[in-house]
């Protein structure tokens, strides 16, 4: 490993422990951009799982945040062409370790802000929805901490959601 990825490694680390979260890059297989950019949504299915299973990129690089035995994931789409598109709910994803929300958007779209915050608190930081290939990791309710995705207003807003336990 490169003096570069250990410092950004600790710099994550850093971020996590005071901030809880922080936003990284992935370079992630070329066949990932152009299955998601088919919306070819079966086989990135498939092929995020080999990315997220035992010793598979994603799980190799989100176990340096946490001890980890195993990931879940969903393939997120929000469009603002959908008439059922609304803000979410403050919510904390449970007793999982950590969460993270890895972008495999192209083209930014308005809204479809994460917010993230210390529950309890009204202040919350904003994070709108990142490039292609950049992961937020953040903490969860085991750690008194919630987050909610805003509506998307224009465009799309394609996402792998994924919890660490």
């Amino acid at each position: 490993m490169s003096d570069k990825a250990i410092k950004n490694i600790s710099q994550c680390q850093n971020a996590l422990l005071n901030e809880g979260y922080f936003i990284d890059f992935i370079s992630l297989p070329s066949d990932i951009l152009e299955l998601s950019s088919s919306d070819n949504f079966d086989s990135l299915d498939k092929r995020l799982f080999e990315l997220t299973k035992d010793d598979g990129l994603l799980f190799n690089y989100l176990k340096q945040f946490c001890p980890l035995k195993e990931i879940e994931f969903i393939i997120s789409l929000r469009e603002a062409q959908d008439e059922w598109e609304e803000d979410g709910i403050w919510h904390d994803d449970g007793s999982r370790m950590l969460a993270f929300s890895l972008s495999l958007t192209t083209t930014p779209p308005i809204g479809g802000v994460l917010e993230f915050r210390k529950k309890g608190l009204e202040e919350s930081n904003k994070i709108s929805t990142p490039a292609y290939g950049n992961i937020i990791v953040f903490k969860t309710g085991i750690d008194q901490y919630e987050h909610k995705i805003n509506k998307v207003e224009n465009g799309r807003r394609l996402i792998i959601a994924g919890w660490c336990t």
